[in-house]
């Protein structure tokens, strides 16, 4: 028994694949998450998530339970996982893209790459999270990685846009407003365009990343053979500038190639802090380490014990480039991440700085595997920051590496950025050799820091985080290098609580010498120095400084030199310091004007000048203790100067042309000197408006955006630093005067001042606060008092209308919402909200409006706001001046911005909370805000803010609201009701229709249609409650117009979406198409009587409604029609008061939407069935309206059946079914009698045959459409009108534009009889009614060009092939039915073939003709059965007792046929032809060929079966017909070759192979034939085979007669045969042969006017003597006459009627010397002619002359009947190949089956004519035959004998002279 799963056990993962062919199976796969309902033993059953219709069972062993969380949505049950968050996302996004790169790997999509990528960092990233081994801070990086990549693949694919929060996790619209949820929209948007930009590389400089952070660097390892002790030098490095910009990061390298504390390893970690906006910028930043050997000078001698020691020398360098890490475009610095850095070492004579910007810009280093491992990672924030986020890798052993020079932000007090540091930078320095030196020195230089007293200061120094401080540092030794250039930086860092004066830094300058006792005695030769402060007290300033070289006189190059002997006791020299008096720079050293004369040279003590030597260092002081500039200096040490008031005044006034640099670097401290003296009570009065001034100069600079960082130190001064509790009566004062002085005050410092006002009045309620607490309060009142005036005066400054004080009040508005915060902490919010009101209603109109509305949007986000009874005194001023400037279309942007924050604000999910407020905005602002919407473009950012507004709005009205909103005052009137209820449906209705949120903003979207759909139901009720009685049919029909477009809008059909998506969707929205559809039935239903006004108009609609694929919603809405129907049809007619008994409105207008809706996509099956069986059963239950109903239904049914059919072959590349559905469209139209849909299907038809080139069947269809039109000047009705020709008004204009298109085609395709018959149309039309004597003229000509083309030009005749279509794979229009295609030219069975099974590449071919099993039949495959049948002709009366040209008569044996046939074996085995019988199968179409499409069906076959006897008849009159068109075709052409005619001849009259005659021996035999028929059989038979022996010595008198020498024998081998066979004819079969010969008369043309004469009468048609040569009687000159002209067949009338029951078109009836008079020239002999001869299984019957001719004159010889013979320009009848011929001797197999039939397929296309003749009938003399004739096979006429043809004198014509090429000519 299958039980309920637990929660337990509701969700799993497929573990292994299962897939099983047994039924209610769940097939699965690895990964694929299902939801498990029901549990029985060893099995589950469940459904797929992904998509929940595939449920079944599957094994419990096949799947991993999880835990998961069930959720239920009504009657819906959702199962997540209990994955976090992030990592279910990632799972949801993998699924999703799989799919979707599968799809690209298939289309090799461009993109496959970059999402295969992605996809693998996700699977990667979700490892890490599932691993849990992260912490918080390094989870929120990675979510926020995680979330920014899906994003940016969502956007690639185009996917729906994912909103998050600042964390990253996906934003739930429920608890977020519209205003919110479109900001984040943007924001994800603008986020994804970053990243989008970064992968292009084009970076957006307009969004920045966070101001400040830091780079963590940890050394993993370092690859380098050194020898002994190393310093590795860590900093950062600006390759631009050349300089460095941070801090060294020192690391002890043992000689060993690990670190001296072996316990540092892979701990050697360094934080680069201080980085800020400004690094981010840098163009090259560089990781750069210098490595510092330790040891002796040459690494050679490092055995050797004598070399001196602990000498520090240049090893090498190494750098990467970290710009890209710094400012973003790189993301992949992990910290677990090891990226190699090459090493390139140092040459000999190569200084450390000129190697580093060789490595800088070198591409390739060859660093011979040596380099250095690090790992870096970008740590966001401050160090403080970083240490709380990242505790696993900034501990508090990490070293920090401040940047040289200040962070972007100098935090105050004790826990902030307090320094005192001097770096100082040793750059070069140029030193003489010396008199003792053959040498350059190894110079090293030593610095240390002194006092006044000389004295060292000790630990001092650094050189580097990592390192200790030092007293003294040693630089760098160059070998033998005078010259040197060191740029190395050190760090000086003095105590704050140092005395400053007198400090100096002292550098000396030894020789090191490689020797270790040598270089003990070296002593230091040379000094320099350098003070820390300047005479002014300023400090040293930040430059390059030349320091003047002292040499020492210990010094060995002294030594020779007599000065005074000076002591050498160490303990005396650093007592005494005489060197402080000599100059220190060069600089100096020039402003003292020095100039020692001679010898004398200046010194001290045992200090002298060298002139020759120079020593550079540059400083640059980091300090806030210490300063370059006077001015701050003295203000920072007012008191010093407090007595003196000129130099106070002054330094207080220079203070505004300070660089504000300097002084955010002293904030504090000046903040405090400012004031101090504001509160000194001597000299207050007297520097009051000084102070203030300067005060206001500070707050107006800390507030411009270059210093805005240092805002936080601003608020921390007065939060923590500031303590003068007596300052605010002060300021208070002050600044009241300078407002109410506003038009006399400086407008520049009165501007300062109202830029300062959040600042003053933090000071003033600081200030306040510390003398409350100081004095418990008091003055509390008078506080309040002072206070209120200020602001009031700050109001009142408001007023002014004059442009002096526009700026001030402009400042006003900007930052007086600055000061609420500090404001509530001293006053009563209330009171501050009237204050703030009375603030903003002061500023005069059109004054200021845009400060004005900031003012108010700043108040909107003011603490104020938040209070319920401050925003009930607020809102309304707010409102009332959006308002305004809306309904005058000023300052729109601004004004929706407030109403956005204002509504954003006030969302919250417990409605109640601001239902007051709500109430408000929608009474004040509501109408305004849609009228808006209406008015804006739609596609500008203004509309869709608007939008979203309204959005709000709609959103937190509650229905109290509506209710209320709808009973105010404004709509007392329903009129005015009705415009609103108008104006929000129209926009509602646009908002559907166009939305304004770009189609990847689904939740943005969705949420826009909830809201909608909760309107338009409360709408619904208004409408149905206070427009019924009252009717206002605009109205109701706008509401069911939006409705239906809400509920047909593209972003609500569900089905278009991936499972999850719609999951999704459901689970939070529902289905609101269901919803909505259910509102609209129900206000149809509330209509009532009015109802008939929405007929037919709202059939469409609802339609529309009723085909989406949703089951309820069309079971709900599809009885509206049958509603629809009743209406209708029961509605009374005006004119009769009768019912109208019909609802041909409803049906029309449901049959024409229907052909739309379903061609364009929508509707399916289950639909079809559904509306089919809902309208039944609702018809049937109907009395009245039963019949029709039903009709009706049926009707519907078989539409949408075509229309299913039609729109699913519509997409296929097979056109020919394409057009069948058309054609199956069309003509159910025209049963209906719908034309205007007839005519549209019509021009598709077309369009589809001219793309095929298909120009008889396109003109053919053209031909429907003008048979509905008339010769008459009527008006054209719409549902007549062509697309090809819209200016035509009337019948006859459309008709004759379209005969010209027609007749065009007719003409492509070679059609020239039809177009012949709609010229003669057209020639009446413009001779009898039109009088157009013009046009008569054009189309005449044209008409003459038809005429020529049909005896001129080429034209191949179609095959024509029967197509079985068996099996259930087929479309059902073709299933288990047989059609006759229309081959195209030259298209023979294997190319007929081949094209079908191209169209259908997966049917199956039989190879049988039998009838298919029912098996076959009721297949799910696709079988083809195909074979070849032949056209049966079918003259017209028109021909009868006429002479017809045979080119004439050939386009009527392919062409308007209609019956067709083939022949089979029934018995397979017989070999005995005598004895085999055929099945012949009679076809007939249901339109004839051609017409409208290329193969039509077959609605009606007989068969019938044919005899042996009959079998012979047709193989023989085969083979004669043949001989006849050779004989012809030479007759016709006397250069003929007779290889075709040898072959033919030898395979009839030598045919060994087959047995010949001997197969039908039996039917010559005397007592063959019982019956009547049988007789008349034999009797023909008989007749065929003298004929054929007559035939036969006429083609071998040709053959004699034109073969060469060399074929001699061959004629004679074939003579000698001839004989024999004659012989054995007679004796054996008793056949007597004619003697001599029988020949045919040629009948002659009937105009004995030559060609050549009507040329000439044409081409002079004013000659009035060719006119009377044209009328003459013929005369004896025509006999030269070389007009030519086509063999002509005459035809005998059908008078004859069979007199035996015969079988009709079953026995041929010929004349023994009958023939037709084609003869026809090839370039070769073994082309066929132009398709006349076509080799097919069903035996053609020869077109024949059945009267005997006998000659009016005596016989010719051979030679003068070839002479008399014209010119021909016919084509030849095919000749076959092949030597084995049906004849008297030979048979062939002309009764196989249909396959062998079909000789001619394989041969090549023909080629054009070289020239015709006529057939010379008149010298061939017939001899009748005894015979009784039967009507001939293939349902030709009986012809009866043609009368002789004669001259009017009742003799034969002469027969014309044949010209030579030479006659022709002369003439």
């Amino acid at each position: 028994m299958w039980q309920k799963t637990d929660r337990s056990q509701k969700y799993g993962v497929a573990v292994y694949n299962y897939s099983s062919r047994l039924p209610h199976r769940l097939t699965l796969n690895i990964g694929d998450t299902v939801q498990i309902s029901e549990e029985l033993d060893g099995w589950f059953y469940g459904c797929k998530t992904k998509n929940k219709n595939e449920c079944g069972i599957f094994p419990k062993s096949y799947i991993h339970v999880r835990e998961a969380v069930v959720a239920k949505f009504g009657s819906l049950e959702r199962v997540t996982s209990t994955e976090s968050p992030i990592a279910q996302e990632i799972s949801t996004v993998l699924r999703e893209w799989h799919t979707i790169w599968k799809q690209f790997y298939l289309d090799q999509n461009e993109e496959l790459e970059n999402i295969q990528v992605m996809m693998l960092e996700l699977m990667d990233w979700r490892k890490k999270i599932m691993s849990r081994k992260l912490t918080n801070e390094e989870v929120k990086d990675l979510q926020q990685r995680v979330s920014s990549r899906i994003d940016f693949g969502n956007a690639m694919l185009g996917l729906d846009l994912v909103v998050r929060d600042e964390q990253g996790n996906i934003l739930n619209p429920d608890n977020t407003s519209v205003v919110e949820l479109y900001k984040q929209h943007e924001t994800a948007s603008d986020r994804i365009r970053l990243e989008q930009n970064t992968v292009t590389g084009v970076r957006d400089t307009s969004i920045t990343g966070p101001q400040t952070f830091n780079l963590f660097v940890q050394l993993r390892n370092f690859v380098c053979r050194i020898g002994e002790d190393a310093d590795i030098l860590m900093s950062l490095y600006d390759a631009k500038f050349s300089k460095f910009i941070s801090e060294n990061y020192i690391v002890n390298w043992g000689k060993d190639g690990v670190p001296k504390d072996i316990e540092m390893l892979n701990n050697f970690r360094v934080v680069f802090t201080d980085l800020g906006s400004r690094d981010r910028t840098r163009e090259r930043v560089y990781l750069v380490f210098q490595i510092i050997r330790i040891g002796v000078m040459d690494p050679k001698d490092v055995e050797d014990k004598k070399q001196t020691r602990r000498l520090r020398r240049p090893f090498g360098v190494a750098a990467i480039d970290i710009t890209e890490y710094l400012n973003g475009l790189k993301n992949d610095a992990e910290e677990d991440k090891q990226i190699f850095i090459p090493f390139q070492s140092c040459g000999e004579k190569e200084f450390m700085d000129s190697l580093i910007k060789k490595v800088v810009v070198a591409k390739e280093i060859n660093h011979k595997g040596q380099g250095l491992w690090v790992s870096l990672k970008v740590l966001q924030g401050d160090v403080k920051q970083v240490k709380e986020d990242y505790p696993h890798l900034v501990g508090p052993n990490t070293c920090v590496s401040r940047k040289l020079g200040f962070p972007d932000v100098i935090m105050p007090g004790k826990g902030g950025d307090v320094r005192n540091d001097i770096y100082v930078t040793i750059k070069g320095g140029e030193f003489t050799r010396g008199p003792a030196k053959t040498a350059d020195k190894n110079v090293e230089v030593t610095m240390v820091v002194c006092n006044n007293k000389g004295e060292v200061l000790k630990d001092v120094i650094s050189y580097g985080c990592g390192g200790d401080m030092m007293s003294e540092y040693k630089s760098l030794i160059y070998y033998h290098e005078d010259k040197p250039k060191w740029q190395e930086t050190v760090k000086v860092a003095i105590s704050t609580e140092e005395e400053f004066k007198g400090l100096h830094l002292k550098f000396t300058f030894k020789h090191r010498s490689t020797s270790e006792t040598k270089d003990r005695s070296e002593r230091p030769f040379a000094m320099a120095f350098i003070k820390l402060m300047n005479k002014n007290s300023t400090t040293l300033s930040d430059t390059d400084h030349n320091l003047l070289v002292y040499k020492d006189h210990n010094s060995p190059d002294l030594k020779s030199s007599k000065k005074m002997k000076i002591t050498e006791k160490k303990e005396d020299r650093d007592k005494f310091s005489p060197y402080l008096d000599l100059p220190s720079t060069r600089e100096i050293f020039n402003e003292q004007n020095i100039q020692p004369t001679g010898k004398v040279t200046l010194f001290s003590g045992p200090f002298t000048l060298s002139a020759k030597d120079s020593f550079v260092i540059s400083s640059f002081v980091c300090s806030t203790k210490l300063t370059h500039n006077v001015v701050l200096l003295g203000l920072l040490q007012w008191q010093d100067i407090m007595t003196d008031t000129t130099k106070l005044r002054d330094h207080l006034e220079k203070l505004m042309k300070v660089d504000g640099e300097e002084i955010v670097k002293f904030l504090q401290d000046l903040l405090d000197s400012l004031f101090s003296i504001l509160m000194q009570n001597t000299i207050s009065d007297v520097y009051d408006n000084l102070v203030f001034d300067a005060l206001v100069h500070i707050i107006s600079l800390i507030s411009d955006r270059k210093y805005h960082q240092f805002r936080p130190v601003l608020d921390a001064y007065v939060e923590s630093s500031f303590s003068f509790a007596m300052a605010y009566q002060k300021l208070m004062i002050i600044l009241r005067d300078y407002v109410d002085k506003a038009m006399e005050t400086n407008q520049k410092i009165l501007k300062s001042a109202m830029k300062s006002l959040e600042y003053l009045f933090k000071f003033i309620v600081q200030s306040r606060n510390h003398f409350a607490r100081l004095n418990d309060g008091r003055g509390k009142q008078s506080f309040e008092l002072q206070l209120k005036q200020l602001i009031k005066s700050i109001s009142n400054m408001m007023l002014y209308t004059s442009d002096n004080t526009l700026v001030a009040q402009g400042s006003a508005l900007k930052y007086m919402c600055a000061t609420i915060p500090d404001i509530l902490k001293v006053f009563d919010a209330v009171e501050l909200s009237h204050l703030m009101v009375e603030f903003i209603n002061n500023v005069p109109k059109e004054r200021l409006t845009k400060q004005k509305l900031k003012c108010i949007d700043d108040l909107v986000h003011s603490k104020l706001f938040v209070l319920p009874e401050c925003r009930l005194i607020l809102l309304p001023m707010m409102l009332q001046h959006t308002r305004v400037l809306m309904e005058q279309k000023e300052e729109i942007e601004d004004c929706i911005e407030v109403l956005s924050n204002i509504l954003n604000l006030t969302f919250s999910r417990d409605m109640d909370k601001y239902e007051e407020d709500i109430s408000l905005i929608t009474k004040m602002s509501l109408r305004t805000v849609i009228q808006a919407c209406i008015n804006l473009d739609k596609t500008s950012k203004e509309a869709i803010k608007c939008v979203c507004v309204l959005l709000s709005m709609l959103r937190q009205m509650k229905e109290l609201h509506f209710s209320q909103y709808m009973d105010m005052e404004e709509f007392v009137f329903l009129i005015d009701l009705r415009d609103f209820l108008m104006e929000i449906l129209m926009l509602f209705l646009d908002l559907v229709s166009n939305n304004v949120f770009p189609p990847d903003w689904m939740e943005m979207i969705m949420l826009e249609n909830s809201i909608i759909l909760r309107a338009l139901q409360i709408f619904a009720k208004v409408i149905h409650d206070r427009f019924t009685q009252e009717f206002e049919r605009e109205l109701w029909g706008f509401f069911f117009k939006c409705s239906i477009s809400f509920l047909t809008q593209k972003s609500l059909q569900l089905e278009h979406f991936t499972s999850s998506k719609r999951s999704k969707i459901v689970c939070r929205y529902r289905d609101m198409r269901r919803e909505a559809g259910f509102e609209i039935r129900q206000m149809w239903f509330h209509l009532g009587v009015n109802k008939i006004q929405f007929i037919p108009d709202m059939v469409g609609a609802v339609l529309e409604m009723t085909l989406i694929p949703e089951i309820e919603l069309r079971k709900a809405t599809i009885p509206i029609f049958f509603d629809m129907m009743v209406c209708e049809f029961m509605q009374i007619e005006p004119s009769t008061r009768k019912i109208k008994g019909n609802f041909n409105q409803v049906e029309h207008e449901l049959i024409m939407c229907l052909d739309a809706l379903v061609e364009g996509g929508q509707g399916d099956g289950e639909y079809k069935d559904l509306i089919c069986d809902i309208l039944y059963k609702l018809c049937s239950n109907h009395s009245t309206l039963k019949e029709q109903g039903l009709r009706f239904v049926n009707t519907i049914k078989e539409l949408l059946q075509h229309l299913l059919e039609y729109r699913k072959i519509i997409q296929s590349e097979v056109k020919e079914l394409r057009m069948s559905c058309i054609v199956n469209l069309l003509n159910f139209y025209h049963d209906i009698g719908r034309q205007e849909m007839y005519i549209r299907y019509l021009y598709k038809l077309c369009d589809l045959h001219m793309k095929c080139d298909n120009y008889t069947e396109a003109a053919n269809t053209l031909k429907l459409h003008v048979g509905l039109l008339k010769w008459t000047d009527d008006g054209l009705d719409p549902m007549l009108q062509s697309g090809w020709y819209p200016a035509a008004r009337t019948h006859r204009e459309l008709k004759e534009y379209l005969y010209y298109d027609i007749i065009s085609y007719f003409d492509k395709g070679k059609m020239w009889e039809k177009g012949i018959e709609l010229t003669k149309e057209l020639v009446h039309l413009y001779e009898e009614e039109l009088y157009d004597y013009e046009r008569l003229s054009v189309i005449l000509k044209r008409q003459a060009e038809l005429f020529a083309c049909i005896i001129r030009e080429l034209r191949p005749d179609p095959e024509y092939f029967r197509v079985g279509y068996y099996g259930r794979g087929f479309p059902s229009f073709l299933q288990n039915k047989v059609f006759i295609y229309r081959g195209k030219e030259y298209e023979r069975l294997t190319d007929f073939n081949s094209r079908m099974q191209t169209l259908f590449p997966n049917a199956e071919l039989l190879k049988s003709l039998s009838p298919p099993s029912s098996e076959v039949k009721e297949s799910d495959k696709q079988y083809l059965q195909i074979n070849a049948v032949t056209p049966v002709l079918e003259l017209q009366d028109r021909f009868l007792n006429k002479c017809v040209n045979e080119k004439i008569l050939k386009y009527y044996s392919v062409n308007e046929v209609q019956k067709f046939t083939f022949s089979r074996r029934i018995d397979e085995s017989g070999a005995d032809i005598s004895q085999m019988w055929l099945e012949r199968t009679y076809l007939t179409t249901l339109y004839s060929f051609p017409g409208i499409l290329c193969w039509f069906p077959v609605n009606h076959t007989d068969m019938r079966k044919v005899s042996p006897l009959e079998n012979a008849i047709e193989t023989l009159e085969t083979t004669n017909k043949r001989i006849n068109s050779l004989i012809e075709q030479h007759i016709a052409d006397d250069h003929l070759s007779t290889n075709n005619l040898g072959m033919l001849l030898n395979g009839v009259v030598d045919a060994s192979v087959n047995g010949g005659i001997s197969n039908y021996k039996v039917f010559y035999s005397e007592g063959y034939g019982e019956s009547e028929i049988q007789l008349h059989l034999v009797h023909k038979l008989k007749d065929i085979t003298k004929n054929q022996v007559m035939l036969l010595k006429e083609a071998l008198l040709i053959h004699r007669r034109k073969v060469s020498e060399e074929l001699r024998p061959f004629h004679d081998h074939m003579e000698q045969r001839f004989k024999e066979m004659v012989k054995l004819i007679h004796k054996e079969y008793r056949l007597n042969v004619p003697d001599s010969f029988a020949t045919l008369k040629r009948i002659k043309s009937q105009s004995c006017v030559p060609i050549s004469r009507v040329s000439e009468v044409l081409n002079n048609p004013n000659n009035p003597q060719n006119l009377s040569d044209s009328s003459a009687a013929p005369s004896p000159s025509l006999k030269t006459s070389h007009s030519t002209r086509a063999p002509s067949v005459y035809i005998k009338p059908d008078k004859s009627a069979p007199t035996t029951p015969i079988r009709p078109n079953t026995i041929s009836r010929m004349n023994p010397f009958k023939r037709t008079s084609v003869a026809s020239l090839a370039n070769t002999s073994d082309h066929s002619s132009e398709g006349g001869g076509s080799n097919r299984n069903s035996l053609e019957a020869p077109i024949e002359l059945s009267e005997q001719l006998t000659p009016r004159r005596p016989l010719r010889s051979d030679e003068q009947r070839r002479l008399s013979r014209p010119n021909s320009f016919q084509l030849m009848p095919p000749i076959m190949n092949s030597t084995s011929n049906s004849s008297l001797v030979s048979n062939t197999s002309s009764t196989a089956e249909n396959s062998d039939f079909e000789l001619g397929d394989e041969m090549p296309t023909p080629p054009l004519p070289e020239k015709t003749a006529y057939s010379d009938y008149s010298n061939v003399e017939i001899t009748p035959s005894p015979s009784h004739h039967r009507a001939n096979s293939g349902n030709r006429k009986s012809k009866p004998v043609p009368p002789l043809p004669t001259e009017l004198n009742g003799t034969p014509p002469p027969v014309p002279k044949k010209y030579t090429s030479k006659q022709a000519s002369l003439t």
